[in-house]
């Protein structure tokens, strides 16, 4: 009896969880995945993310990971891709040299939509955390700084 009592609960627990696992929250609309395979059809592996209120795709794209980001009503937001620091234009790499030297680089990708492209990078030092966006490759800009602790 009690072998019965105890299997009744674990597939009780099971179906529970595999019920709540599979929330309608963290799904992607079919009409994001169409709009994105139409976009990328030579893309076989990919891993969505929401983002608030839109999604995010990666994907391997020629030796590379890649993003692109979709909102809820399936329309194009733009792309984006890691980057080394050696593949920035060279006027970025020597404003970085000469104003963020004592910083290191956590983050940095370039990305890109229907009418403009850019770098986005991360820095980070002992005190804060700085966040830079480029405007059409020509200058830095604060976007945002996160004084630590």
């Amino acid at each position: 009896m009690k072998k019965i009592l105890v299997m009744l609960m674990i597939s009780f627990i099971v179906t529970i969880s595999a019920t709540y696992a599979k929330s309608d929250d963290s799904k992607v609309p079919e009409s994001v995945t169409t709009q994105f395979y139409s976009d990328f059809s030579h893309v076989r592996q990919v891993k969505w993310e929401r983002i608030g209120f839109y999604y995010k795709a990666s994907f391997s794209q020629h030796g590379t990971t890649t993003f692109a980001f979709y909102t809820e009503d399936a329309d194009f937001m733009g792309m984006a891709n890691y980057l080394l620091s050696n593949r920035l234009p060279g006027s970025l790499q020597s404003a970085l040299k000469m104003n963020y030297g004592d910083y290191w680089i956590t983050d940095l990708f370039k990305f890109s939509n229907n009418d403009k492209s850019g770098y986005v990078i991360s820095l980070e030092n002992a005190d804060q955390q700085i966040l830079l966006k480029s405007d059409e490759n020509q200058n830095w800009y604060v976007y945002k700084t996160i004084k630590k602790d």
